[in-house]
């Protein structure tokens, strides 16, 4: 990985120049990427990710934007600090840390910072994980083996061994592949912290997450005994 810094009228990009050895601003944009026909395809929601292929690449876009009750009155505008200190930046620094660990996380390729007054709104671009898919989406087709429970709790755990602090640890943001691998994405907000009681947190959420989201369907394969799975996947901190 070779970050590299673009500035331009007070907007900053860091990228991966050994990805992009030619940026173009307008990869942060949706239009640009429809108009180019590079863009592949969207998901729903308040987290909107554009996906795009470029570069030989298959990635994907995601603008910040805000939740809860802020959200509703301020879509995407963040009180303005420091580029290094932004939401987007910050997570491409972490998630370059974590890729060069060897973490199952997607490679970062850009980010943008672009200020607004007292404002500044930001944009991410990360590699696109292939043939995966959320957990969430794959409890709504198939219950998971003892195994792949199991590789889930390792996989989390091997996060926390590296001091990764998961803000949002929930089962939109494990995604599995077509070989079983695990994947972390979304690391917004996250960061590296020493050991503590975040890691029972992280869990604790994690297993809300998973309740939530049966609760809301009789048709998600997810029983209680699954979570034993998990923990005991994340005890022993091995892929079984």
């Amino acid at each position: 990985m070779t970050p590299s810094d673009l500035r331009l009228n007070g907007t900053v990009i860091r990228f991966d120049a050994s990805v992009l050895t030619t940026l173009d601003p307008g990869l942060f944009e949706a239009d640009w990427l429809h108009s180019n026909q590079f863009w592949r395809g969207s998901t729903q929601g308040r987290s909107q990710a554009h996906f795009f292929h470029y570069a030989g690449r298959d990635m994907v876009l995601r603008h910040f934007h805000r939740g809860g009750l802020i959200g509703r009155v301020n879509r995407d505008l963040y009180l303005r600090v420091g580029a290094a200190k932004s939401r987007a930046l910050r997570e491409f620094d972490l998630l370059s840390e974590m890729h060069s660990e060897g973490l199952p996380v997607p490679l970062p390729v850009a980010a943008q910072y672009v200020p607004f007054g007292p404002f500044y709104r930001a944009d991410i671009i990360t590699q696109r994980i292939p043939n995966a898919r959320p957990l969430q989406e794959i409890l709504s087709d198939r219950a998971l083996s003892s195994q792949l429970w199991m590789a889930v709790g390792a996989g989390v755990r091997n996060l926390h061994d590296h001091g990764v602090f998961h803000s949002d640890l929930n089962c939109r943001n494990i995604m599995i592949d077509a070989e079983n691998r695990i994947w972390f994405i979304d690391f917004d907000k996250c960061e590296k912290r020493e050991p503590g009681t975040w890691k029972r947190a992280n869990l604790d959420r994690l297993h809300r997450s998973l309740k939530k989201t049966a609760a809301g369907s009789s048709e998600v394969h997810w029983r209680e005994e699954n979570w034993a799975d998990l923990l005991a996947g994340y005890a022993s901190g091995k892929r079984s």
